[in-house]
């Protein structure tokens, strides 16, 4: 058995059980440290032949696409089309690292103005859909607000992307305050997912679409799994497939203030 260090009494059970909570959580810092580390220096490292890929595709293209025959600039176009690819899978890593271990500056935060905000971002990268997206106003929460707004670039843009085969999107934000919590819903009339893989959803590369549905990455609803949990808050869904998705983001309420 192990002794405990001169100069410090036994603490018993519950002293014992605090000190290996501190260990867990510094030795848990310190893997999620090294990870993101790994992931950014992987993200960087990569930005560069990455580049070189796409301005010499993009060189050829200019200069002899028209010496190309169908074949040839299908290829050329696939080569770019992967590239671009490549740069959005480099961004979301880099996002996700950020998410995990940037400092948090925690304040009452007016969730409704960012959720809009996400929202005229999404209509003017594509100022042809018809869109039917409601917010309700006063919506105010403790949190990061630049993080806060990240996980509703993250939601919304779900939303946005798996209505794509409706004839219009329709989006709505709702909240309803319980004690201390703020419980949001983000509501969309998209595709929905089998309801099976709800959990999976938010781990990391999980796509439950394929790309002729939308699917991306894989890694935006685990960023904004982790943003909420750094906040002090959660995330779950309610979905149907073909009749779209609800997601449950859970928040510490304006005025009761959290620690990162």
């Amino acid at each position: 058995m192990v002794e405990p260090p001169r100069g410090h009494g036994r603490t018993g059970g519950d002293g014992d059980a605090a000190d290996e909570l501190r260990r867990c959580r510094a030795e848990l810092e310190r893997v999620l440290k090294d990870q993101a580390t790994v992931s950014y220096g992987v993200a960087h490292d990569l930005r560069a032949p990455l580049r070189a890929i796409e301005g010499f595709a993009a060189m050829l293209e200019a200069g002899s696409g028209q010496a190309l025959d169908a074949t040839g600039r299908d290829q050329l176009a696939r080569i770019r089309a992967a590239a671009a690819r490549m740069a959005s899978l480099l961004d979301a890593l880099q996002a996700l690292s950020h998410a995990s271990h940037d400092h948090l500056d925690l304040a009452d935060v007016d969730a409704s103005l960012l959720a809009d905000w996400a929202l005229v971002e999404l209509r003017d990268a594509e100022p042809g859909r018809e869109v039917d997206a409601r917010v309700q106003p006063g919506i105010r929460v403790r949190a990061d607000e630049r993080q806060l707004k990240l996980l509703f670039d993250h939601l919304l843009h779900n939303a946005w992307k798996f209505s794509a085969a409706r004839e219009a999107v329709r989006i709505s934000v709702t909240a309803e305050r319980a004690g201390d919590r703020m419980h949001i819903h983000v509501r969309d009339q998209g595709s929905g997912f089998d309801p099976r893989h709800a959990e999976r959803a938010f781990e990391p590369f999980q796509r439950l679409h394929g790309p002729e549905q939308g699917g991306g990455h894989g890694l935006g609803l685990a960023i904004a799994q982790r943003i909420a949990a750094r906040m002090g808050g959660r995330i779950g869904v309610d979905t149907v497939p073909g009749e779209g998705s609800v997601f449950h983001v859970e928040l510490p309420a304006a005025g009761d203030p959290q620690t990162s």
